[in-house]
């Protein structure tokens, strides 16, 4: 494919039913994702704000690690764990779609 694309070859991609189906999986996939994330966050967010002796306890009884640190790595592996699964969507479902819309293309 020629690494230049003149404007008309750009609207002909955009009107393909394909391209339409792949940004639309696209942007669901990841205002889902999003969303979960945010959440998320947000919930963590307002433990903080209201309820910080929650996240301040510890895990057990003696344990110098509190349910607020285990939350917050949480938090992190979650987002983490989200990044995956929309990077693993991509190439098993996102990437076949593009490679049969690069089929039809002229």
């Amino acid at each position: 494919m020629d690494a230049q694309i003149r404007a008309g070859d750009l609207e002909q991609i955009r009107n393909r039913p394909l391209f339409r189906r792949i940004s639309f999986e696209r942007n669901c996939l990841g205002a889902v994702l999003a969303m979960v994330m945010a959440a998320l966050y947000f919930t963590f967010i307002c433990i903080v704000a209201f309820s910080p002796a929650t996240l301040a306890s510890p895990v057990a009884a003696g344990s110098s690690i509190s349910i607020g640190v285990i939350a917050g790595v949480s938090l992190m592996v979650t987002g983490l764990g989200l990044t995956a699964v929309y990077a693993l969507y991509a190439s098993v479902r996102l990437d076949k779609l593009a490679s049969a819309l690069r089929k039809e293309l002229p």
